[in-house]
């Protein structure tokens, strides 16, 4: 009781809205880390059946855990005041294992440290990181899924995300949930848990226990992609999507525990001499120098509060459905309504992209000319959540293109000294070759450089004066033969009359 007054109890006042934070990423709808909420029981599992052996070496303060601890509570404080909370949630990774160290000290937690490294499996990396690892995944296990299928006989062809039975007008989908981060994260953590929770200690073991987890989710993810396509051949889409959907991810996760666990037992046979036996340790009676963590614990009662408040109080935004606002005609282009099967597939990406983006304030549209031209917008509204905002790249490169060009242009036609951010890519899928042309703004500034809007909004985030801004991205596809000045000509000239509307939907 003494120590969570003195320790525990102001770090979780100072971590409560960061905790929250990562619980609502374990609840977040790709599911990707529905595993944390399986991490506390583990530790608790794991603790107390070890009780006998750590609870007969002494229990003291050391005062070298500030090297875990100081960092940690720096990188909290960066991720309060920049309002980055996923800066904040990895500060844990440092302070869970930190305040342990600082309060038992190193003979009672000897042999308990994998236990509190499990803290790196529960904590969600920056949204960025996701998306970029997510999306290699999804490529992977798409064009690998379709490679396998083929080989099997089941007939399909890749349409970016959609696996097109051939011969007929079907398709099975493959959501983000089921691109292979989720199985991922997940046996990764499995693996760990395996390796330095369970079973014997050899250091060979351990690491080629995690080494496989990779393969092992990676292909066996390839695998079911496989036999959805099979099952949506022999028995329709929608048997493969609903009955065959559950079965098949039984049937992974069946695979991945039994090759996971019949590797254990094949190194274990061929590595462990000795068992786990430890070494004696004389019994010592439990002993806390209390008077030794008065000055740590003060100076943490006094960080709390304030740590609270930055994680806590983040100004108000500037409206709702701004992108919306946006005018449907732009340049002599018109909106294309969706059709009902594309109304019906954003909309299934929809808790996705929102996820993704950070605010639910976008639109993806698409406009025409009455002379067949064609024009792609996204357009992205933001006001405290700016770091949610991504590069452009990172969503052409999600969309199964190759960039080929990607630079900074000046762009008189938005104003003195402005820029715009072009990149050059083409389509995978089919082979065409696309302009894009992006823009980063606020009322009275706009640039085209990612950089540039950092260093823009971080010292506003800092002062707590978040400037509400928005990102405009201009696609259009180059015509065979067409020179790219003429497509990109196309998107400055609807750049540069939507820039102002986005400016008026803001004041």
């Amino acid at each position: 009781m003494r120590l969570l007054l003195l320790i525990w109890l102001p770090l979780a006042i100072a971590y409560g809205v960061t905790m929250a934070w990562v619980v609502d990423r374990w609840n977040a709808p790709t599911q990707y880390y529905q595993h944390g909420w399986l991490l506390p029981l583990v530790a608790a599992f794991v603790i107390v059946s070890r009780r006998d052996r750590w609870s007969r070496s002494m229990a003291r303060t050391d005062l070298r855990a500030f090297w875990l601890l100081v960092p940690g509570l720096l990188l909290h404080l960066a991720g309060g005041l920049l309002m980055i909370d996923s800066l904040s949630a990895s500060s844990l990774i440092l302070v869970i294992p930190g305040a342990a160290w600082l309060t038992l000290g190193p003979e009672r937690l000897r042999g308990l440290w994998p236990v509190l490294l499990l803290v790196i499996f529960a904590v969600p990396p920056p949204m960025y990181v996701e998306g970029r690892v997510g999306h290699l995944l999804k490529e992977l296990a798409v064009g690998g899924g379709a490679t396998v299928a083929n080989w099997l006989g089941a007939g399909v062809t890749r349409v970016g995300a959609n696996l097109q039975l051939d011969g007929t007008t079907e398709s099975l989908f493959v959501a983000e949930a089921c691109g292979g981060l989720r199985s991922l994260l997940a046996m990764i953590t499995l693996g760990y848990c395996v390796a330095f929770l369970f079973g014997g200690r050899s250091t060979t073991r351990r690491v080629l226990l995690m080494l496989i987890t990779v393969p092992v989710a990676v292909g066996a993810n390839v695998l079911r992609i496989a036999v959805l396509c099979l099952m949506a051949r022999a028995f329709g889409v929608s048997f493969a999507e609903g009955i065959g959907h559950t079965l098949a991810n039984v049937a992974e996760w069946v695979f991945d525990i039994c090759v996971l666990l019949a590797f254990d037992a094949f190194l274990s046979r061929r590595l462990e001499r000795g068992g786990d036996a430890q070494p004696a340790t004389a019994t010592v009676a439990s002993s806390m120098a209390s008077t030794a963590l008065r000055g740590p614990s003060l100076l943490l009662w006094l960080l709390a509060g304030p740590m609270l408040w930055l994680s806590l109080y983040r100004p108000a935004g500037g409206g709702e459905d701004r992108a919306e606002r946006l005018p449907e005609t732009v340049a002599g282009y018109s909106m294309v309504q969706r059709t009902e099967a594309e109304a019906e597939r954003f909309e299934r990406s929809l808790p996705r992209w929102i996820e993704l983006l950070g605010t639910d304030d976008f639109v993806w549209r698409r406009y025409r000319s009455t002379d067949g031209g064609r024009i792609s917008l996204v357009a992205l509204f933001h006001d405290a959540n700016w770091k949610s905002v991504h590069p452009p790249r990172i969503c052409i490169e999600g969309s199964n293109m190759e960039i080929e060009i990607d630079d900074l242009l000046a762009a008189p036609w938005l104003g003195d000294d402005a820029t715009a951010s072009r990149i050059v890519a083409r389509s995978r899928t089919d082979g065409w070759q696309y302009l894009t042309l992006s823009v980063f703004g606020t009322l009275d500034w706009s640039a085209g450089s990612y950089s540039e809007f950092a260093w823009h909004h971080m010292p506003l985030a800092l002062m707590r004066r978040p400037q509400s801004g928005f990102l405009l991205r201009v696609e259009t596809p180059v015509w065979p033969n067409e020179p790219l000045e003429v497509a990109q000509r196309r998107c400055q000239e609807f750049l540069g009359e939507l820039l102002p509307a986005a400016r008026e939907v803001l004041r």
